[in-house]
């Protein structure tokens, strides 16, 4: 669906107008094992001892702190193209104010 890519999508809205079917969903662990497969890349990276159990002790039983640093990494990728975004906005801003300021001297300087 191209429409999720836009900036203007609303994921909740969406999803509230068009819930998923419960009798077409696959929940045994092989539908599980497989869309985790297809879904995510297995890779090896290296990470502090410090950092990793942080992220250890904010999970129950140190189960799942895979998926909370895959979250949180989202999460900050997402976060980057928010900066981005207000960077340009400030510049394009700041470009305004320039601009208006230069014509307001130029019309109160005398001549």
């Amino acid at each position: 669906m191209s429409t999720i890519n836009a900036p203007e999508f609303d994921y909740q809205t969406y999803m509230k107008e068009n819930p998923p079917d419960l009798s077409k969903l696959q929940r045994d662990s092989a539908t599980r094992h497989q869309r985790r497969e297809t879904s995510k890349g297995r890779i090896t990276i290296w990470i502090d001892h410090e950092v990793l159990e942080q992220f250890k002790q904010l999970v129950p039983d140190g189960q799942g702190y895979q998926s909370l640093i895959n979250q949180a990494l989202r999460e900050w990728l997402a976060a980057q193209g928010v900066k981005e975004l207000v960077r340009e906005a400030l510049q394009e801003m700041t470009a305004q104010v320039v601009s208006a300021l230069s014509k307001a001297s130029a019309f109160s300087a005398p001549k």
